[in-house]
């Protein structure tokens, strides 16, 4: 039997995943890539061993004449490669989630497939990780009685979202929704692969056999418990991916943690792996694949339902009419805008002895050093637009301080926070520097992102896709510092015993650096 010959749309990290899918399996060969990126491209061909790159995928897709193809692109990107797969013959297609930027786009592209035979997927792969496997498993064993309603808990409805909602589907063996009501909130610009969501939101919806189901976003939304099945004999809670599942039901005295040993197959991939696997026997079997471009759909509707439902003020009963995202057309009208960010300090902080450096009006008790047009404050925040060079300091100086700020770099970004320094020389060299780049799961080296600069490197690499906000805090305590990166303890370290800082100074200015690069700042606070 000849092998399905198979391209991948995209070398990136999500193109990587599906690499090592078809590189388990038997029935294709990886014949061709396509990205842009030529380093991207190098790579795929060097590790996967792909006879040829192509920096345009309608190359690739015009010469190649493949079988199976995975979209790896960003969500606005998807319907033209989408579409292009569908007319150059390609008849699977395994692609990244979100399916679309609007709802309209997502029918396109399901419909394109649809009519012309092409099967086609979204990466869901939550649906073969085995915590999720198994509390689905519970839930049909009857293990919490009749289920009367699921919950979900994550940053957006767009990006996790998707998969929650999938998931909702999924412990209710894909039981259609009947109506949605949702509230959106955008008091924060965020994006997630070049598309704008909301701060926090909700989303109430009710299944066509009654039970309910909520969804509840945003960046404070409590984190641990990630899904909850509710019955009428118990509760089942899944925790993050890789995180126990626990259990409690009526009459114990306490939770059970349920044991996930051998519910998914073992040493055959991760869950990107089973999916591609699932996708290329489903295709040769002619049965539905698990993350089938139908389920996806179903679960992208929820989420444009919930913003319908917010530009309605009202429930939006399914299938959900017109072809936009309510949210970016509210956002583009005016309808919903995004207000200054407010310089306040949260009371714990304020009770904790913590003052803010900046006001999030203008840069009074700011002084600049170098190019002073690259720094204004623009909606509430203290923003670099990198043009030229230089610095931005508090007018006052510092000798032992807990420093807590949030940054936001751009894409190939760099930048730093200056500590103990003075205004001749380098700042880096005279005082300390922490590194801030747009470095994002990069190899740790003293240059990295929470690094004193060329002195000391970071224990890990926490921060977040450019243009995400990131928070740091940097402690300095005589010869103590210490940096914490969005949680977690990146540098401990007493340059008393260092070579190249015990002799710094000790006493002097903060600054934030102006490398050439854009950047944004906010919550700038200090406590001495």
């Amino acid at each position: 039997m000849l092998k399905l010959r198979t391209g991948l749309i995209g070398c990136g990290g999500r193109g990587r995943q599906h690499a090592l899918g078809y590189a388990a399996s038997d029935k294709v060969e990886m014949v061709a890539c396509a990205d842009p990126d030529p380093q991207a491209r190098e790579a795929m061909m060097k590790d996967f061993k792909v006879p040829r790159a192509y920096p345009d995928y309608h190359e690739m897709l015009k010469a190649e004449k493949l079988d199976v193809v995975s979209v790896c692109l960003w969500t606005g990107l998807h319907l033209d490669a989408i579409l292009a797969s569908v007319a150059a013959g390609v008849k699977l297609i395994n692609a990244e989630k979100p399916m679309a930027e609007t709802w309209g786009a997502a029918k396109q592209m399901h419909h394109a497939c649809e009519q012309a035979g092409v099967v086609m997927t979204f990466s869901h792969q939550r649906r073969f990780g085995a915590q999720f496997v198994k509390t689905r498993q519970l839930v049909q064993d009857g293990a919490i009685g009749k289920l009367l309603r699921m919950e979900g808990f994550c940053s957006n409805l767009f990006d996790w979202g998707t998969h929650w909602f999938d998931m909702l589907f999924f412990y209710n063996n894909q039981v259609p929704v009947e109506w949605v009501m949702g509230q959106i909130d955008v008091a924060d610009e965020i994006s997630v692969f070049g598309i704008p969501v909301e701060t926090n939101g909700t989303s109430y919806f009710r299944c066509q056999n009654g039970v309910s189901g909520m969804l509840i976003t945003g960046a404070d939304h409590g984190g641990g418990c990630q899904n909850r099945l509710i019955g009428g004999d118990g509760v089942i809670e899944v925790g993050a991916p890789n995180a126990p599942v626990r259990m409690l039901r009526n009459g114990s005295p306490d939770w059970e943690l349920v044991n996930l040993k051998g519910v998914v197959p073992e040493g055959v991939g991760n869950d990107t792996v089973l999916h591609i696997l699932d996708s290329i026997a489903c295709f040769l079997t002619g049965k539905e694949p698990e993350l089938s471009s139908r389920k996806a759909l179903m679960a992208t509707e929820l989420i444009f339902a919930t913003y319908e439902s917010s530009r309605r003020r009202a429930r939006v009963y399914l299938p959900l009419d017109g072809e936009d995202s309510a949210l970016l057309t509210m956002l583009k009208s005016g309808q919903l805008a995004i207000p200054d960010f407010p310089a306040r300090l949260a009371h714990p902080e304020r009770s904790a002895g913590f003052n803010l450096l900046f006001n999030g009006k203008d840069l009074t008790g700011w002084k600049t050093v170098g190019t002073p047009e690259a720094w204004s404050v623009q909606k509430g925040l203290l923003t670099c637009s990198g043009q030229g060079h230089g610095w931005i300091r508090p007018d006052a100086t510092y000798t032992d301080f807990v420093l807590r700020l949030q940054y936001r770099i751009s894409p190939n970004g760099n930048s730093g926070i200056f500590l103990r320094t003075g205004e001749q020389g380098r700042p880096a060299y005279q005082g300390m520097e922490i590194q801030l780049l747009d470095d994002w799961r990069a190899p740790l080296t003293t240059k990295s992102t929470g690094a004193i600069y060329d002195a000391v490197a970071p224990a890990a690499n926490p921060s977040k896709r450019a243009n995400s906000w990131n928070d740091i805090e940097v402690s300095c305590l005589g010869p103590k510092v210490r940096v914490v990166l969005n949680g977690k303890l990146v540098v401990d370290c007493d340059t008393s015993a260092h070579p190249a800082l015990r002799d710094r100074l000790k006493s002097g200015f903060i600054g934030l650096q102006n490398h050439g690069t854009p950047i944004q700042f906010r919550n700038i606070r200090i406590k001495t």
